[in-house]
């Protein structure tokens, strides 16, 4: 009995130790898993091992409250790489799972990660933020004005969501200032349609420095009546979130803010330097990363099925996503379904501007091998519809102080591999999105009101320099915004969004450095004028955003989704839900006052929540335009409050200023 005993008791000590070590290895495995990206002690050139496709730290919505704790502040991380490049010939299995820190980034992040965490709700819950400004305090101002000066003021944007615009939600007018702790609070209504978006800070001046420091995550919303989430063929796919960013660093590896003394948008020479991001010429870097890593890698077996919930978080790079030798089955854009899903052929890129999402249903090939997920060329012809209307070369003037990647660019390797799984694709009519007018409702419901708009440019080209080659709002434009308005420094390069149907008058006597003045509208930001006096509740509107430029321009407007039904002037065969989309540059030669030369345009049909009743903004999301003025407040009035007496309440209200609140 003794000896008998004895054994039992080796045996429970042995059993103990393997259990200890087990721990020791899976210790270190999700610790593996948790710092991929996200900074650490590793050295340049140091191996590490990925196990898995890295995702963010996910945050889950419990009992209708998702509370948490975001910290801004300033932290170095490393950036991770591929150790080898795969091989690409299906059939050959290649890993880049083993990784290599390639560089190093400082610069504004939340809690100190190259991404965010995703954050996943309900329809009907509450998302409860308490957004801590860890961020250094602002430099003294050297150039006051509408010139950006305050890198280190933040605030919070729900992009997508259909919330309130006001108090402690989704309010982008409201300032969080260094050494302040600030309460966020957004209700998603119960009626709010499932997908994906995300969030990022939005102070004017700002939002571009912080973003390039990777200072973005993404919020999903799931679930609800009648929800594409519940399609079987969608229920059964393996969700896969796809943060793309573009982080820019100085050669000393920091997230640099503007050059205070600049004197246009991008500098002229190098030699120069006179450009408002400066401090990125060459030599400096450029990472596109995934989930805040280069290039990893993503198993799939084959023909099995994955949802990718895909993000473009870059501060203005367009996205052209193509993967070798697959299809791309198009289920929602900026989160909501399309009513069936939509199928680009193997080659076919879609088109992601800045701040554009994408779930996809990727169907994984029979032929086991090794296939890259690829950023094309912008000067590849592509629509900005996956459907394929009016292709054309996408390419996005940010800044000449920027260099040029080289194009393709590998964001995700993808290794077929393991036993098949013949999945199938969802095949009958999606599920219409809930808490939306129909497509039919949106499309032959008559207009309240028909706008336009028109991005401009001036003086962003030295093709600009001769009054015949300017539009004939430049001059007038440029002598409103003048030195004084830039704080006393002389900037030329204006970016405008503003009222096209604001024509101005003829000069007179004719003035050709002025041909049309007296314009009644501001053509750059000002928080305390919305464009529009007359936007009401509940109402259907119709809008065509006209870019009258050489650049593409993504459109963007919050709280509220558009319908597209065209694209330069021809319809969309299925009219498509965004909240933001690239509107395509004009074409047919220099300069922009060609009789040869037609400007790019979308038209839309957008119609206002009951709960979106406040001030917002709506602005390129080419950010590095954005800062610089392309943006206006829009304002949805309550249907029982005149126009002139919520403008009076909103100019009191809009700047919900955090003390320790």
């Amino acid at each position: 009995m003794a000896a008998s005993n004895q054994h039992r008791l080796s045996t429970i000590a042995r059993i103990s130790r393997m259990l200890v070590v087990l721990a020791i290895v899976v210790g270190a495995v999700a610790l593996s898993r948790t710092m991929m990206g996200c900074g650490g002690g590793a050295s340049p050139g140091q191996t590490t091992t990925a196990s898995s496709f890295p995702q963010p730290q996910v945050l889950r919505s419990s009992h209708g409250v998702l509370s948490l704790t975001l910290r801004a502040k300033v932290a170095t991380n490393n950036i991770l790489g591929p150790a080898a490049v795969p091989t690409m010939v299906p059939g050959a299995i290649a890993d880049a799972s083993n990784t290599v820190v390639v560089g190093t980034i400082t610069g504004p992040t939340y809690d100190g990660k190259l991404t965010g965490p995703t954050l996943i709700l309900d329809p009907g819950d509450t998302l409860k933020i308490k957004l801590i400004n860890e961020l250094p305090a602002n430099p003294p101002v050297s150039r006051t004005g509408m010139y950006p000066h305050e890198p280190y003021t933040t605030n919070f944007h729900s992009h997508g969501l259909e919330v309130s615009p006001e108090g402690n939600s989704d309010n982008v007018l409201r300032m969080m200032y260094p050494g302040t702790t600030n309460l966020v609070e957004i209700k998603i209504p119960s009626y709010h349609h499932a997908g994906t978006f995300w969030f990022h800070p939005h102070v004017h001046g700002a939002v571009t420095f912080q973003m390039m420091g990777g200072m973005a995550g993404m919020l999903i919303v799931r679930g609800g009546a009648g929800t594409v989430d519940d399609v079987p063929e969608v229920k059964a796919a393996k969700q896969i979130v796809m943060d793309f960013q573009v982080l820019h660093t100085t050669s000393a590896n920091q997230v640099a803010y503007v050059n205070p003394t600049a004197t246009q948008l991008g500098s002229l020479t190098p030699t120069a330097a006179d450009g408002v991001w400066s401090a990125y010429l060459a030599p400096s870097n450029t990472y596109f990363t995934t989930n805040g890593v280069l290039n990893p890698t993503l198993h799939m077996r084959p023909g099995e099925v994955q949802r990718w919930r895909m993000l473009n978080a870059g501060s203005g790079e367009t996205l052209l996503l193509a993967l070798q030798g697959h299809a791309l089955n198009v289920l929602m854009n900026d989160g909501i379904n399309m009513p069936n899903l939509l199928t680009l052929a193997p080659g076919t890129p879609y088109v992601m501007g800045a701040g554009q999402r994408v779930d996809m249903m990727v169907k994984a090939s029979q032929t086991p091998g090794t296939y890259l997920l690829q950023c094309l060329n912008p000067s590849t012809s592509a629509s900005v519809s996956p459907q394929g209307i009016a292709p054309a070369p996408r390419v996005s003037h940010i800044s000449s102080d920027f260099p040029m990647p080289t194009y393709p660019i590998t964001l995700a390797t993808i290794v077929i591999d393991g036993r098949p799984e013949n999945m199938p694709l969802p095949m009958e009519d999606l599920p219409p999105p809930t808490g939306l007018p129909s497509i039919a409702t949106m499309t032959t419901t008559s207009p309240n009101a028909i706008r336009d708009i028109a991005f401009e440019l001036c003086g962003e080209h030295a093709g600009m320099t001769q009054p015949s080659a300017r539009l004939p709002s430049c001059g007038w434009y440029a002598a409103k915004y003048d030195t004084n308005y830039w704080g006393g420094i002389p900037f030329s390069s204006l970016n405008m969004i503003r009222d096209a149907d604001d024509t101005g008058v003829p000069s007179n006597p004719p003035n050709p450095n002025e041909p049309l003045i007296n314009f009644q509208k501001e053509g750059l930001f000002d928080d305390n004028v919305p464009l529009f006096d007359d936007m009401i509740v509940n109402n259907y509107e119709q809008w065509t955003v006209v870019n009258k430029s050489f650049s593409d321009h993504v459109f963007h407007i919050h709280q509220n989704p558009f319908l597209v039904t065209q694209i330069n002037g021809i319809a969309l065969p299925i009219p498509e839900w965004h909240d933001s989309i690239v509107v395509p540059a004009a074409t047919g030669g220099v300069p922009i006052t060609s009789p040869n030369v037609t400007f790019g345009s979308i038209t839309f049909i957008t119609h206002f929540d009951p709960i979106t009743v406040g001030s917002f903004v709506t602005h390129c999301h080419v950010l590095q335009h954005e800062d610089i003025g392309m943006m206006q407040r829009v304002d949805i009035l309550p249907a029982s409050a005149s126009a002139a007496h919520h403008q009076n309440v909103a100019s009191l209200e809009r700047r919900h200023h955090s003390a320790g609140k």
